[in-house]
This record gives C-alpha cells, sequence and structure tokens, in this order.
C-alpha cells in the first residue's frame, strides 16, 4: 500500500469539510501539516487528489474515489476497534442489526430474551438508519445484519433466506372494502393511498399490481414510519398496502382489517442481507441462522 492510515483518515476530513483548515481542526493538527500530508499523499499516488478553487478544496475525479473508498473504510476501522474493547472487556461481541422497508419491532424484544439464553456473548445493537438505506449501510459497515423484505441486490451482499410472508390491503375495519375477500387494482381508484417510500421498490405492489393494471389511486401520501401509517389507516385516513407481518400486531388488536391483494395473492419473502465477506462462523451469519431459526418456530 502507498497510502498510511493517515492519508485515508485525512481524505475522509477533507472529503467532508471541503477546506484544509476544517478538515484539520477535525483531525487535531495544524493546516501546515495536513498541508504536508495532503502533499505526500499525492506524490506517493503520483497525481493529484484535489484542485483549489478559492478557499474550497475540489475532487479530481481519481480523487473522489479515492474519497469514497476512505469514507467506508475509516467507519469499519473505528467500529473494529470499538467492538475489540468491549469484547475484550466484557467477552462481548456486538452486532449491528437494523429492519429494511418496514419500521417494524413487536417481534423483537421476544427475539432479544431467546439469544440472551442461545447466545450470551452477542449482543444486538439496533440501527435505526438501515430501513432507508440497507444496502449502503450494509456496504459502509453502519449495520452488519439487515432483515429485509422483497429483492435486494447489490455487489458484496448476500441475501439469505428468513421466512415467507405476503403483501395485504390494509384499511379500517369500517371501510366499505374490509369485507372482500380480495381487491383488485380497480378498488385503488378512489382511495387515498399511504406509502412509506418516496420511490417504488422492486418486488412490492407497485410493480407487481399497481403499475400493471394501469390504475392510480385518487392521492398518493408518503408517511416514512410503517407505525404511523397504521395509526392513520385505523382512524379513517387512508389504505395501503403493507407486508402482513408488519402489521401483525394491529391485526390482532382488531385496529385495522386486511384483505388478500387479487386472487392469488401476493407473496413476499424475507432475508437477512450480509457482506458476503463475513466468515463462515461470523457473528453476522450467526446471527442470520438465528432469525430464520426464530421465525420457521
Amino acid at each position: 500500500m502507498k497510502l498510511d492510515i493517515k492519508h485515508w483518515a485525512m481524505l475522509k476530513a477533507i472529503g467532508e469539510t471541503g477546506t484544509l483548515r476544517q478538515a484539520a481542526y477535525t483531525l487535531g493538527i495544524t493546516q501546515s501539516a495536513l498541508s504536508h500530508r495532503l502533499a505526500e499523499a499525492e506524490r506517493r499516488l503520483g497525481g493529484l487528489l484535489f484542485v483549489r478553487e478559492g478557499r474550497k478544496l475540489r475532487e479530481t475525479a481519481a480523487g473522489r474515489a479515492m474519497t469514497q473508498t476512505a469514507n467506508q473504510i475509516i467507519p469499519i476501522l473505528q467500529r473494529a476497534e470499538l467492538d475489540f474493547e468491549q469484547a475484550a472487556d466484557n467477552e462481548i461481541t456486538v452486532v449491528r442489526f437494523g429492519v429494511a422497508a418496514y419500521s417494524c419491532y413487536h417481534w423483537l424484544p421476544a427475539f432479544l430474551a431467546k439469544m440472551s439464553k442461545i447466545e450470551p456473548g452477542l449482543q444486538l445493537e439496533l440501527v435505526a438508519s438501515a430501513t432507508q438505506n440497507p444496502l449502503r449501510n450494509l456496504q459502509e459497515g453502519t449495520v452488519d445484519v439487515v432483515l429485509a423484505p422483497g429483492y435486494f441486490a447489490a455487489p458484496g451482499i448476500e441475501s439469505i433466506p428468513v421466512f415467507q410472508d405476503e403483501l395485504v390491503f390494509v384499511t379500517n375495519v369500517k371501510h366499505k372494502l374490509a369485507g372482500k375477500k380480495f381487491i383488485e387494482a380497480e378498488d385503488l381508484a378512489g382511495e387515498d393511498y399511504l406509502t412509506y417510500s418516496k420511490t417504488a421498490q422492486p418486488g412490492f405492489e407497485y410493480e407487481r399490481f399497481i403499475r400493471p393494471s394501469g390504475v392510480v389511486p385518487h392521492l398518493v401520501t408518503v408517511v416514512e414510519v410503517t407505525d404511523a401509517i397504521v395509526e392513520l389507516i385505523a382512524s379513517g385516513f387512508g389504505v395501503s398496502i403493507l407486508s402482513k407481518w408488519a402489521v401483525q400486531s394491529a391485526i390482532k388488536n382488531n385496529s385495522v382489517a386486511v384483505m388478500k391483494v387479487s386472487a392469488e395473492s401476493l407473496d413476499l419473502e424475507w432475508s437477512a442481507l450480509i457482506r458476503t465477506s463475513e466468515p463462515s462462523s461470523s457473528t453476522a451469519r450467526i446471527l442470520s441462522a438465528r432469525l430464520a431459526q426464530w421465525f420457521q418456530s
């Protein structure tokens, strides 16, 4: 390697702040020392990483790729050190865990109680941000395991099947459609539709049910928290199509009504996403296996 860890930390700091002065402050060194460090890195690499635009530094095309890499590896190294310190002190390994797409955790307390008995040396740390950007969080090392519905694919990401679910139409218990065995796309035409995502997700209701029909709901509102969608539906403010498992608590409480989406229904598979680089005995793979055992039982 031509660069030392100090150079990678420098790239991350400059990329985040945009100036030598602010980056030097972040790193706790003088601006002069950082300027020499940048010159040394460029000399070792044989090219420019940044170009000056007034007081600002702008990445070159080649420098941008290096900065993006620094943004990935520095947090991973920092977390590795923290995990080591925790393991050395407590003999406990922390696994960062998140749920993609749906912010549903009704099952989590019981699962944690089970894990404390069968894997006492493994501690789960919930990463809420994994809900919106699961693949990026995995690639950057912010999270180790993501429980995800539908189809997610990216280089370096492995998908381990966990359980089978289905997408269901969710509405107020007194809604005119509540008594139907299943809904058709035409039923959505006059409805206020609530969705948790600003973009259409591959493998979900828009791609498989709404778009092929050509039917457009009366009004589409984005509500990024699943629990909020359920509460709004229970109070009569719209309808939605969601994971049946994600709204299980509301179904048990009879606060919402659910119906099949089309006569054939829409299946939805949940998987544990991990990095393909995880060793066979890694805690991420152990947690993924435990998740599959938990839901299958």
